[in-house]
């Protein structure tokens, strides 16, 4: 089953340009079986997502992307605001009563690479908010190439899972990286189950790459 994780719309991220029926609309016609909405630091009624999915004909589920001090963190399962919830143990604690997941999004995004690279991926590897997520975003619509290669390598050190998510804010880029289970999902209960018992793997599209970690 292939979802895209990780997509924003104008309902609730005001950095993205995607309507939500045209974000549904590409999704289905992309072949993808589900697409996540995550918009940042809110998140989406239940009914709402419902009528989305019904209106569309394709599963539509809930996230939220968390700004915190340890970087992005997507997060599934938690139905209340959590906008305030600054700090990624507080979050984890949070997540943990409410039996959801966490994701670290985009944390390869460097700024630069060093050129003594066991350094910084020792660097990365030791990076706290490695320890608080189920796992990690290996790709991300925006990643480039590089950021991609040393992500799978830290990923491989940790023996962390890595996903797949598009981070569309515009409909061309909706399902250019996306997550494939082994079993189907029919909620985000479901969804929260295969991501804690990894059974996934991430694919990106556009490159023809895969990766699973773990």
């Amino acid at each position: 089953m292939t979802i895209d994780l990780h997509v924003h719309t104008k309902f609730g991220s005001s950095c993205s340009y995607m309507r939500p029926q045209e974000m549904a609309k590409k999704a289905k016609q992309l072949g993808l079986d589900a697409v996540c909405i995550t918009e940042h630091d809110v998140s989406w009624a239940a009914a709402d997502l419902d009528n989305l999915s019904q209106e569309h004909e394709i599963l539509v589920l809930g996230g939220v992307e968390v700004s915190t001090d340890l970087g992005h963190v997507l997060v599934y399962g938690v139905y209340q605001p959590i906008w305030s919830v600054s700090r990624a143990e507080e979050l984890r604690k949070l997540v943990d009563q409410h039996g959801g997941a966490m994701i670290a999004a985009h944390p390869f995004r460097v700024d630069r690479f060093s050129p003594d690279r066991e350094v910084q991926l020792a660097e990365y590897c030791s990076r706290p908010i490695f320890q608080l997520v189920d796992a990690a975003e290996v790709f991300n619509g925006r990643s480039t190439t590089k950021e991609i290669d040393f992500g799978c390598e830290v990923l491989c050190r940790l023996k962390l899972r890595g996903v797949g998510g598009s981070d569309a804010h515009a409909v061309h880029t909706i399902g250019e990286t996306v997550t494939v289970f082994e079993r189907p999902i029919a909620n985000n209960s479901e969804l929260i189950s295969e991501l804690k018992a990894g059974r996934f793997k991430a694919l990106h599209r556009v490159l023809n790459r895969s990766f699973e970690g773990g």
